[in-house]
């Protein structure tokens, strides 16, 4: 990837589409009394899931006599694990789970308590997936590895042609790359996507290279001594948790951009993009199962994903109202809102993008 980027800006906006839906939102506000940021039961819910999260690994030590009653906490804090940083990280990610910066910066630290690292996390998703949703060579949430052709113009090698078939598995270790490998590679990438990763802090590397001996200690080394089951049983209940920590956070990843009808814009020579800001972000980003207030909850309102890219910064527990308002104001203006019934009709939708990308270019043989 070159090191040299063009700078990307938008283009104005070309109606007041977006101006009326920040007055819509503000008004909503306004009428319930709330503040953008948690209220007081967003505050009672995060803090459940993490004694959740608590209660269950607490749990697995009390109780855990057999391999396979191993493998079932294991598993079960894995999938809680995501929820928990869906729910309280992310949007601590985006000041928006309290009002205090500071109270947010804790929360994120959620994410360090997983095994994932909280400061890269950010600047890939705040600092490089929300500024360019769906740019090539920006995004560096939608597009991390070559094994995988998400964007339709990104090389096209031969193995792309099944790629809708292997990439299932591939998913499966997403977690587990991301906690042992990924991490420590972003500390030597200079750019990640479109955010200037340059001046890593060293306090970052030493808060990491801390936490993730934590974890891999309370994780690993503990149930070990506690438990009494051996290193290579516990090592593979762990991995069992990242896989099933992998297959329920792309349940949700692959339902957001990457559908079959997803749409990948591109900037000209200058960097400015085709469409307006909000336009931009209407275009790149879809919704899924927004009646399941269960889906809602657990996922952390990434299901109403449109409205968390036009207003990042306020809490996911007032998106199901704002999505209303959303669809209300989008229809005035004749602007397109893209949803999904259902979370699984998403993720077909995003395995037949991988179809159609692998199939519709000259392949040219892999390289390593």
């Amino acid at each position: 990837m070159a090191e040299s980027f063009t700078r990307i800006t938008f283009p104005p906006e070309k109606d007041n589409f977006y101006a009326e839906l920040r007055e819509e939102v503000s008004r909503y506000f306004k009428e319930s009394g709330f503040t953008p940021y948690g209220n007081r039961a967003m505050h009672i819910k995060a803090a459940a899931m993490l004694l959740v999260y608590f209660g269950l690994y607490a749990s697995m030590l009390l109780t855990a006599s057999a391999f396979h009653e191993l493998l079932v906490w294991y598993a079960l804090i894995g999938v809680w694990g995501v929820f928990l940083g869906l729910n309280v990280g992310h949007d601590a990610a985006h000041f928006a789970l309290f009002k205090s910066r500071r109270w947010n910066k804790v929360c994120l630290l959620v994410f360090d308590l997983l095994g994932t690292n909280s400061f890269n996390w950010k600047n890939r998703h705040v600092g490089a997936h929300h500024l360019f949703p769906n740019i090539m060579d920006y995004d560096s949430d939608i597009q991390q590895s070559e094994v995988v052709k998400i964007f339709p113009k990104d090389k096209h090698r031969v193995m792309h042609k099944v790629q809708w078939a292997y990439m299932p598995f591939v998913y499966m270790i997403y977690i587990f790359r991301w906690v042992v490998y990924r991490d420590f590679k972003d500390i030597f990438t200079r750019r990640i996507g479109g955010f200037d990763n340059s001046n890593y802090p060293a306090k970052e590397i030493v808060k990491m290279v801390l936490f993730k001996f934590g974890y891999f200690g309370y994780i690993v080394v503990v149930p070990k001594m506690i438990l009494g089951f051996s290193w290579g049983q516990v090592f593979g209940a762990f991995f069992l948790l990242t896989v099933f920590a992998s297959l329920t956070i792309t349940m949700v990843l692959l339902s957001t951009h990457v559908g079959e009808h997803a749409n990948f814009p591109e900037p000209n020579a200058d960097g400015v993009m085709p469409h307006a800001w909000s336009r931009h972000h209407m275009m790149t980003a879809g919704d899924f199962a927004t009646d399941s207030m269960l889906v809602t909850h657990l996922f952390g309102g990434f299901n109403h994903h449109v409205i968390h890219h036009l207003f990042q910064h306020i809490c996911h527990i007032h998106y199901p109202e704002l999505t209303k308002i959303l669809i209300r104001v989008a229809s005035l203006h004749g602007v397109e809102y893209r949803s999904e019934k259902h979370m699984f009709s998403a993720m077909y939708s995003h395995f037949k993008l991988l179809y159609n990308n692998g199939n519709n270019a000259n392949p040219v043989p892999f390289e390593s």
